[in-house]
């Protein structure tokens, strides 16, 4: 039918809304370990434009110099317990798709399109995701599942897209990644692919204007819809209009975030 090869989900909240569920449970390993953090929507919203929940958890501790007792090897613990905490939350909650991911994907495996996830969260995490959704997608029948354990650089580098074309054994070109925040966005235009973003509940008020296109949600996004999209992309790229890189980026080391130290 058409140059489209692969859709390629990204972050967990393309699939699910998970990231106030998310947030309850680290303020539950945060509990648990009589730490005195709590995030209330506004934190954990910013913290979504930090990669990785480590990532996040260290770069809230160095916000704030009280924090500092909180030790990496801690880090390492709140975050396997936000884990679990999260793992049970999603199956007492049962999870629904996003409007639109379910016809999506079955749309794609109709038509002999492959679908991948291309997340940078924890194997662990995805496992609690899937169980949590049930059979409520064909999470089973995925291509390939890329996570933080197949990687050497979060998001925004491009590693996670770039293995996950290695796996697919596509080219840039012939797949669109769907995004859901700035950060992750950049992920995959730095791989060189065409994003649509969907912005989730907790990063409606993030630019995602870096993506090809950006829509509520997948309601109404068909294959065709898709494949126009990359051939609209194609056809700019090859007159000059579309500045598409694949360079990889720098590392992306976490600094304070002096909004978090409020």
């Amino acid at each position: 039918m058409s140059y489209l090869k692969a859709v390629i989900f990204g972050a967990i909240d393309t699939i699910a809304e998970t990231s106030n569920l998310q947030r309850q449970a680290f303020n539950a390993a945060f509990d648990q370990a009589d730490l005195d953090w709590n995030w209330d929507h506004a934190t954990y919203s910013r913290l979504l434009n930090i990669h990785g929940g480590q990532n996040r958890l260290r770069a809230y501790r160095s916000a704030c110099p009280s924090r500092s007792r909180v030790s990496d090897a801690m880090i390492v613990q709140l975050h396997a317990d936000k884990v679990q905490f999260a793992a049970l939350i999603f199956s007492s909650v049962e999870l629904q798709p996003r409007p639109g991911v379910a016809d999506l994907m079955a749309a794609c495996q109709y038509d002999g399109i492959k679908v991948a996830w291309c997340t940078c969260t924890s194997i662990d995490h995805v496992d609690g995701v899937m169980t949590g959704l049930g059979g409520r997608l064909p999470l089973s029948q995925l291509n390939t599942v890329i996570t933080i354990d197949n990687i050497a650089r979060p998001k925004p580098a491009p590693d996670a897209y770039l293995a996950c074309l290695e796996q697919l054994h596509l080219r840039a070109g012939e797949v669109v990644a769907i995004e859901d925040t700035p950060t992750c966005i950049a992920a995959a235009k730095a791989a060189g692919i065409v994003t649509v973003a969907t912005p989730s509940a907790m990063a409606l008020e993030q630019d995602c204007s870096d993506a090809d296109w950006v829509v509520p949600s997948l309601q109404g996004v068909t294959v065709e819809r898709l494949c126009a999209l990359l051939r609209g992309s194609k056809y700019i790229h090859q007159s000059g209009g579309l500045n598409q890189t694949t360079e990889h980026i720098a590392p992306w080391p976490v600094s304070p975030v002096a909004s978090l130290s409020q």
